[in-house]
């Protein structure tokens, strides 16, 4: 299968994903919109993975509102997607939910599992993952709600065969080190309080890898159905 990936800065990368494709012999294909590179159509689309980036799903920038059709394309085409931070929030935008200012949440911080995610990917209770936004989503409706932080209470959700997360799962050490030498200025005044060094020598727990792969593997299965 050959898995869609849409990279909107050259500092935030697939990470873990390309480990995960690798272990399943999965083909990625990464569209570089920082590079300009053409949409491919919705139905040359089989598993769609939309990334991070400092823009909000808000700017008037056309390429945005062109990659929330797609989005509403492919997923009302039944077919699976996974949003990660402004991957996310575009994915609840196209479907009518709500992008908000929330409590600043960037680096590394709790998460904690709904019922859902429980029971749908045998997540875990609690994690500590890469936060690293302002901005959020309101669940559009008919989302079923994965995840909360003590701080922000929407912090992932499935739509259809499609889920969305706030934070980063598929961070690697290098993928960080990228993202703090690019963006470590963002760090100022978040709830969170701690330096770019404190983000770069967290120890990243095998814990998420283990979530992000139970739910790219979710995901696979589903666009495997009839």
């Amino acid at each position: 299968m050959k898995i869609t990936i849409f990279q909107h800065v050259p500092f935030e990368g697939p990470g873990l994903i390309t480990k995960w494709a690798r272990k399943n012999g999965q083909m990625l294909e990464i569209v570089r919109i920082f590079e300009n590179q053409p949409f491919p159509l919705a139905e040359q689309i089989s598993f769609l993975i939309i990334l991070g980036g400092p823009m909000s799903a808000k700017d008037q920038d056309s390429w945005l509102q062109e990659e929330r059709e797609l989005i509403k394309k492919v997923v009302t085409q039944n077919k699976p997607m996974l949003g990660i931070c402004l991957g996310g929030q575009q994915l609840a935008y196209a479907f009518g939910g709500e992008i908000v200012n929330t409590p600043k949440e960037v680096g590394w911080g709790e998460i904690f599992a709904e019922a859902d995610s429980r029971s749908r990917f045998d997540a875990e209770s609690c994690y500590r993952v890469l936060h690293w936004h302002g901005e959020g989503f309101v669940l559009p409706e008919g989302a079923v709600s994965l995840f909360h932080s003590p701080d922000w209470k929407n912090q992932g959700f499935r739509y259809r065969k499609a889920i969305g997360l706030q934070f980063h799962l598929e961070t690697t050490t290098a993928t960080l080190r990228e993202l703090v030498q690019k963006e470590g200025h963002f760090l100022s005044a978040s709830l969170f309080e701690q330096s770019t060094e404190q983000v770069l020598t967290e120890q990243i727990s095998s814990r998420n890898q283990t979530l992000l792969f139970t739910i790219l593997d979710e995901l696979m299965a589903e666009s495997e159905q009839k």
